[in-house]
C-alpha cells in the first residue's frame, strides 16, 4: 500500500511538473507574437504566405528574417511584384518590406527590412541560446496567416543534420502549408526558423546558423538570451519629470501576454485616457505613448527594485522619454504602493542633479559640449531646486535658463521663477510696478526668440507674475483675477492645440480656434465642462462651456 501511496504521489508531482513545462512553453510563444510578421508575396501569377520574425533594427529600419523559398515563388518565372508584411494587434496596417539579402549557403534563408513601425513591442530578450537537445518540447507561431500558437508539442527530433539545407529537425508539430519562415519556440525563447512546413517532420535553420549569416553580412542582430522579468508593471506608478510640475500616475494591465502591457496616463488637469503600450523585456522596459498630436513619442527605462532587506524603497524604472518636439526628457517612475511614493520620485529628482547630468552626458554628448568645459554639478547647481525640475529637453534650454535668472539678479528681481513649460518660456512670482514686469516681459522675449532661432521651433514668452501693488492689483480691487487661474489651463491647451485659445468672456468660458482632430474634440469637451465648473464654483460666478472650435 505504501509502495502504491508513493507512486502515485510520483506521477501526481511529475504531471504538475509536465503541466507546468508546457504553460511556461505556450506561455513563452504567446509573448513571442509580436516579434513575427504575417508575409504576403504578390508573385507574377501567385500570391505566396508565410511568416517572418524580428531580428534587429538599425537607423530606423527593422530587420527580419524568412524562408527564401516564401518569397520566390512556386512557379517557374514567378517574379516578385509586391511584398508586405501584417504585425499582431495591427493586422489592418500594411508594411511594404525590402529583401536585403537573399539565400546565403543553400540555408533557404532571406532576410527583409521595413521602416520602423510607430510601435514596436517586439522582444529583444527572445533567444534560446542553448544547446538544443533532442526530445526537448518546441511549439511554433503562425498557421492561416494567423499568429496561431501551436496547441499540441512537438519535440527536436535531430540536430547538426550535414545533408540538409537545414540543420535541425522536430516532428509531432501540426503544421499547415504557409507556415514557412515561422519561428520554433522552446521553453527559453527561439530555437530557429521553419523552412518545411511538414507534420511529418519540420525541417529547421538554427538561430546559430541564422546569426552567422546575418553577422557576416554586417546586418544588425539585436536578439539576446531570454531572461525573466525580475518585477511586474501591473498597477499604479507615480512619475516625475523635470517639466512636470505634478506628479502623472501610469496604470499598466497586462495586454497579450506577461510581457506586454496597455497603460493609461493620469494628469492633474486632464481627463484619463488609453494611451500607450509597453513591453518588459528582461530589466528593461519600453513604452510607446500616442500623442494628441498624431505623434508618437517613445521611452526605454530600466526596472530595479529595493535593494535586499530594505523594505522602504518601491520599485523604481529611470529612464528617457523621446518625442518629435523635445528630445529626451528624464523620467522617474515609481512603483505606488503608498502616497509617500510620490514623495520619493520629487524628492530623487531634487536631490540628484549629478545623476542628472551623467545621464544627459550620455545620451546629449553635442549638447553638453556646448558647456564648454564648465563641471556638470556646479552648472547644474546654479539652478535653485524649484528651477532644476523645469530643465527640459536637454542642457541647453537649462542654460539659457541660468542666463535669465542672471539677469534678473542683476534687475534686484530675484524672487521670479523661470521655467520652460511646452513651447513657453514663463515667468512667475510677485511684482511690486509695472515697471518691473515689463522688464520680465522683454527678458521672456528676449529667450523665447533665442530658443526659436537656436532650436528650429517657435516659442513664446508667458509673462504669469503678478503685480502686488495695491493700486494696481485687480485682487484687491474685489475683482477675481479669472487669468491667474487660466494660465494653466492654457499651457496644457497649447502643447494639445497651438491653434486653439481659451477665455472668460461674459457669462461664457470660452474655447475657440482650430483643433487638429475630432478626438480633441471630444477631450477637450469634457475639460472644458469641468474647468467651468470649477472656475463657477471659485469666482461665484456662473460660467457655461462655449465650444466654437472647428477640427
Amino acid at each position: 500500500m505504501k509502495k502504491v501511496i508513493k507512486w502515485i504521489a510520483l506521477v501526481l508531482v511529475l504531471n504538475a511538473a509536465t503541466s507546468h513545462a508546457d504553460t511556461s512553453l505556450r506561455e513563452r510563444a504567446q509573448s513571442l507574437r509580436h516579434n513575427v510578421v504575417s508575409v504576403n508575396a504578390k508573385m507574377t501569377n501567385t500570391n505566396q504566405q508565410g511568416f517572418a520574425w524580428v531580428i534587429g533594427e538599425r537607423d530606423e529600419y527593422l530587420y527580419l528574417v524568412t524562408a527564401s523559398h516564401v518569397i520566390e515563388g512556386a512557379n517557374p518565372g514567378d517574379e516578385l511584384k509586391a511584398l508586405t508584411v501584417r504585425f499582431f494587434r495591427d493586422g489592418n496596417t500594411v508594411h511594404t518590406a525590402q529583401v536585403v539579402a537573399g539565400d546565403s549557403k543553400g540555408l533557404d534563408l532571406a532576410v527583409l527590412k521595413i521602416a520602423m513601425p510607430s510601435r514596436a513591442p517586439w522582444l529583444y530578450a527572445a533567444a534560446d541560446i542553448t544547446a538544443i537537445s533532442p526530445q526537448s518540447k518546441v511549439t511554433y507561431i503562425g498557421k492561416a496567416a494567423d499568429w496561431h500558437v501551436g496547441e499540441q508539442f512537438g519535440q527536436i527530433e535531430r540536430v547538426n543534420i550535414p545533408t540538409n539545407p537545414y540543420d535541425v529537425s522536430a516532428v509531432g508539430l501540426e503544421l499547415d502549408v504557409g507556415t514557412s519562415g515561422a519561428p520554433l519556440i522552446g521553453e527559453l525563447g527561439i530555437i530557429g526558423l521553419i523552412v518545411t512546413d511538414s507534420s511529418h517532420q519540420t525541417g529547421v535553420i538554427s538561430l546559430a546558423e541564422i546569426k552567422d549569416v546575418v553577422t557576416s553580412r554586417s546586418l544588425p542582430w539585436g536578439l539576446r538570451p531570454w531572461v525573466s522579468p525580475p518585477y511586474t508593471l501591473d498597477g499604479v506608478w507615480a512619475a516625475r519629470a523635470p517639466n512636470i510640475p505634478d506628479n502623472i500616475r501610469l496604470t499598466f494591465t497586462p495586454s497579450d501576454d506577461t510581457m506586454h502591457y496597455d497603460y493609461t496616463v493620469e494628469f492633474p488637469t486632464s481627463p484619463r485616457s488609453n494611451i500607450g503600450v509597453g513591453v518588459v523585456d528582461g530589466d528593461e522596459v519600453r513604452l510607446w505613448q500616442s500623442m494628441p498630436s498624431a505623434k508618437t513619442s517613445h521611452g526605454a527605462f530600466k526596472i530595479h527594485g529595493p535593494k535586499e532587506g530594505n523594505v522602504t524603497e518601491a520599485i523604481v524604472m529611470d529612464g528617457f522619454i523621446t518625442d518629435g518636439d523635445v528630445g529626451p526628457t528624464q523620467v522617474r517612475m515609481v512603483k505606488q504602493n503608498s502616497a509617500s511614493d510620490d514623495d520619493r520620485a520629487v524628492a530623487w529628482m531634487k536631490a540628484n542633479p549629478s545623476d542628472f547630468n551623467r545621464m544627459f552626458s550620455k545620451y546629449l554628448p553635442a549638447i553638453n559640449s556646448q558647456k564648454n568645459g564648465a563641471d556638470d554639478d556646479e552648472a547644474f547647481s546654479a539652478l535653485g531646486e524649484d528651477e532644476q525640475l523645469t530643465v527640459m529637453g536637454g542642457m541647453a534650454q537649462g542654460m539659457m535658463l541660468r542666463a535669465g535668472l542672471m539677469r534678473l539678479a542683476e534687475l534686484g528681481l530675484t524672487n521670479i521663477k523661470l521655467a520652460i513649460d511646452g513651447r513657453c518660456y514663463s515667468a512667475t512670482g510677485a511684482l511690486t510696478s509695472t515697471s518691473a514686469q515689463q522688464q520680465v516681459d522683454t527678458l521672456l522675449k528676449s529667450l523665447a526668440d533665442d530658443a526659436t532661432q537656436q532650436f528650429g521651433k517657435h516659442y513664446e514668452p508667458c509673462n504669469l507674475t503678478q503685480v502686488t501693488s495695491a493700486k494696481e492689483t485687480k485682487v484687491n480691487s474685489g475683482e477675481f483675477d479669472f487669468s491667474a487661474e487660466l494660465a494653466q489651463p492654457k499651457r496644457i491647451l497649447s502643447g494639445l492645440a497651438p491653434d486653439a485659445t481659451l477665455s472668460v468672456r461674459g457669462d461664457c468660458l470660452l474655447l475657440e480656434g482650430k483643433l487638429p482632430s475630432p478626438v480633441h474634440k471630444m477631450m477637450l469637451a469634457n475639460m472644458l465642462q469641468d474647468l467651468a465648473e470649477t472656475l463657477s464654483a471659485k469666482s461665484k460666478k456662473a460660467l457655461t462651456p462655449c465650444d466654437q472650435t472647428t477640427s
